[in-house]
């Protein structure tokens, strides 16, 4: 089980570094055709609030899992140890919730509003291929980077709220690492 959650997050690191690149790169190409050539590129602003919008989707679980996302922990601190570990886990009880309850309504809200093409990329496809264009993806996947990147989110809570509750039952006091 450890081993399948650290490949998917280097899978999942490896996908955000592509996705850095890529903003990066439709960016540098952006400003070199505006200043350069005095010209632009139609799709590339959305191409990268797209590129961005899914970055900050999926690294907030990323971030979260390294403990990279500000916490107030004056109350669960403040308290005596076993009762501290029970508020932390009440919140975290009460995150998983929230991120689930928005995996729901993103899945729900991405299935109304997202059934037309990506705009950027029809005219990024018809400047590369003319007439003969393929297909262009919805923007359902657009909108579906919502619920993955709070189901992600979620899965993180519920794994620390698995540690703490193990560590409440053990009779473990505040947050002592369980060993490997």
């Amino acid at each position: 089980m450890i081993g399948l959650c650290i490949a998917l997050d280097k899978g999942l690191r490896w996908f955000l570094n592509a996705l850095m690149i890529l903003l990066l790169s439709v960016m540098t190409l952006q400003i070199v055709m505006r200043y350069a050539f005095n010209d632009s590129l139609i799709w590339a602003e959305e191409i990268s609030r797209y590129a961005l919008v899914w970055l900050a989707f999926l690294a907030v679980g990323a971030a979260y899992r390294r403990g990279e996302i500000a916490a107030l922990t004056l109350l669960p601190d403040a308290l005596p140890r076993r009762a501290g570990l029970v508020l932390r886990l009440l919140a975290r009880g009460l995150g998983a919730a929230l991120c689930f309850t928005l995996v729901w309504q993103g899945l729900r809200y991405a299935a109304l509003g997202g059934t037309q093409p990506i705009p950027a990329l029809r005219f990024l496809f018809e400047d590369l291929f003319g007439a003969a264009a393929p297909a262009v993806p919805t923007v359902w996947w657009v909108y579906a980077v919502l619920p993955l990147g709070m189901a992600l989110m979620g899965l993180a809570i519920l794994a620390e709220a698995w540690g703490d509750l193990r560590r409440l039952l053990r009779g473990q006091q505040g947050a002592e690492v369980d060993a490997p």
